[in-house]
């Protein structure tokens, strides 16, 4: 049975309450409560399939882009406001909730234009704004004293981890309040995955982070809350040490210790 949604301290950020979504006739996500606090790491954890990727990608409708894709009831709040009512503009939406995916995807452009990319999209094209935002988000995500000097070089010379990181970049260069994180660190090598997971504590005070993870150690590491994920159902959520050390749901038990495949 789906646990009960974990206490939170104050009206949490986001909230997905008896949220249930599905594929054409498919149905992969089935009575989803779940409250994600302001400027919480919080990660999602779980085998393939289990949905955990489809409620990150509701939280900022890019699912929307798939034909076949629907809400079937329930509700995804930020602030209380609901985000799949008419009132709101996916796009407007998609600006103040990020998303960085598995696969860095730079454009193949210069790094300067990778990083106002979002600005330029928003209709900005005042050169100083443009270049202090660049210089802004590229500190952020660690980058800038590495391209400083090479920001008209195509983004597709850079290291894998640095094109991560410059994706990153790109997101935060629009300042959205919460960053969706889809597996970041899947193609990367363990000494990028540290710097990625070092520049998410490193800015986990100015946004919200809601992370996909399959790396359970990842998850040990950066999150402060954990939510475990099986069969479209959340079988436990709560805080990270707890939820790893001393587990409510035999479910979640068996996953963490290697016995649920």
């Amino acid at each position: 049975m789906p646990a009960e949604p974990p206490a939170s301290f104050g009206p949490p950020l986001i909230s997905v309450e008896r949220f249930n979504y599905a594929y054409g006739d498919h149905q992969v996500l089935f009575d989803i409560d779940l409250p994600i606090r302001s400027e919480d790491v919080t990660a999602f954890i779980g085998p393939s399939g289990c949905g955990k990727s489809t409620l990150l990608r509701s939280i900022n409708r890019i699912n929307d882009l798939v034909d076949s894709a629907r809400v079937v009831s329930g509700t995804i709040r930020i602030d209380g406001v609901d985000l799949y009512s008419p009132e709101v503009d996916p796009i407007a939406l998609r600006r103040q909730v990020g998303m960085v995916f598995q696969k860095y995807n730079p454009f193949p452009r210069s790094i300067f234009e990778n990083a106002v990319y979002g600005l330029r999209v928003a209709g900005v094209s005042d050169k100083a704004e443009l270049l202090d935002a660049a210089e802004r988000s590229l500190k952020a995500a660690a980058l800038w004293d590495e391209v400083k000097d090479r920001l008209h070089e195509l983004a597709t010379g850079l290291s894998g981890g640095q094109q991560q990181r410059l994706c990153i970049a790109r997101a935060i260069a629009l300042e959205p309040r919460i960053l969706l994180m889809d597996e970041p660190c899947a193609a990367l090598d363990p000494i990028a995955t540290a710097r990625i997971e070092e520049l998410i504590h490193s800015l986990r005070d100015r946004y919200t982070f809601v992370i996909v993870t399959h790396n359970m150690e990842q998850a040990k590491r950066i999150a402060d809350r954990t939510t475990f994920f099986y069969k479209g159902q959340i079988i436990e959520s709560g805080e990270t040490l707890e939820l790893f050390t001393t587990p409510k749901n035999q479910l979640t038990e068996n996953y963490v210790t290697g016995r649920l495949v």
